[in-house]
């Protein structure tokens, strides 16, 4: 079955369709099967929203939540989350669950009282494992129920995980797992509040940060040895090439533990590492005085029982502005 074109969606929202509008802007927000026109995209999800389309109501929470397009408000992100929930959105609903440790309870309202951004925000205590480079653990860094929820946000979304050589992206035999990336869209709530806890560890903040992404490592699936860093020489990255920051540190939070294999692993030092679910791991790519740390060389050694979902948070020495 084919799905409808940008203009026959742009036709039916004309006509009153509140499903069209929203799904229209879903796509005109982030450029997929459509130009990339955000003002339209908004446009079109706030006037679905304002008749209370619960996709459009949950939509626009997560625009509140993460400050995209507009002033980042909780308030108003919660309000909307509960809204949402009332009109029957499943992803609203399970938000609320979440941000508020409460797994079974249908009082929407009740939920958003209770859910705390402050609490979200306040990590728990890190360990260091390293001083060279400087890699940092932090146990129980979010509940596992958080964890579950991301890998069912990915599910059937996974796509074979690629490489850039600073101006495109490439398939390497040395990246054999899958990733899921999370755009405007797929973003939520729950995501929203993990980023913010990854910059109050870090103390970094989230303009540095890139969309985040799962990679799933199937049975044999690895990352060998290899450095985050995007750029080669004095060249620019991106599409434009004009882009001149770069990552300066890893943030992984292990989402499962049911497998066997897969450390990370720095083979300049002769380290291996592996969390459980909800716990954080992070390391520097720069040492003390911001000179690349070749120390840093890090693998994902391969999985010899089950599979393994981690989130992965790349982080920039500057507000991130790249395309690839």
């Amino acid at each position: 079955m084919s799905i409808p074109t940008i203009e026959q969606l742009r036709a039916d929202a004309a006509r009153g369709s509140v499903a069209a509008a929203t799904a229209a802007a879903l796509r005109l927000l982030v450029g997929r099967h459509a130009p990339f026109e955000p003002k339209e995209g908004i446009e079109l999800l706030f006037s679905a929203a304002e008749r209370e389309d619960p996709d459009a109501l949950c939509q626009v929470a997560t625009i509140r939540a993460t400050g995209a397009f507009m002033p980042q408000s909780w308030r108003d992100a919660l309000e909307l989350l509960q809204h949402a929930a009332e009109r029957g959105s499943v992803r609203a609903q399970g938000q609320l669950r979440i941000l508020a440790h409460d797994r079974t309870s249908s009082d929407w309202g009740a939920l958003r009282r209770r859910v705390d951004i402050t609490a979200w925000a306040t990590p728990p205590g890190r360990r260091s494992i390293c001083e060279a480079p400087r890699i940092r653990a932090v146990d129980k860094f979010v509940p596992v129920a958080v964890c579950e929820w991301l890998m069912a946000r990915g599910h059937g979304k996974y796509q074979a995980s690629m490489m850039f050589d600073g101006q495109k992206s490439n398939f390497l035999a040395s990246r054999t797992c899958s990733d899921f990336k999370f755009d405007i869209i797929e973003a939520d709530c729950v995501l929203q509040v993990v980023r913010e806890r990854v910059a109050a560890i870090t103390g970094m903040p989230m303009a540095a940060f890139e969309p985040p992404q799962i990679f799933h490592y199937a049975l044999g699936q690895e990352i060998k040895p290899h450095y985050d860093a995007l750029r080669l020489g004095d060249g620019g990255y991106g599409q434009s090439g004009d882009y001149k920051g770069d990552r300066i540190a890893t943030f992984l939070l292990y989402l499962n533990d049911d497998y066997d294999g897969g450390e990370l692993e720095f083979p300049k030092v002769g380290l291996r590492h592996r969390g459980k679910a909800g716990d954080g791991v992070y390391f520097a790519h720069i040492d003390e005085h911001s000179v690349p740390d070749r120390k840093s060389l890090h693998a994902a050694l391969p999985i010899t029982r089950n599979e393994k979902f981690i989130l992965s948070q790349w982080i920039h020495d500057r507000p991130f502005a790249a395309s690839a």
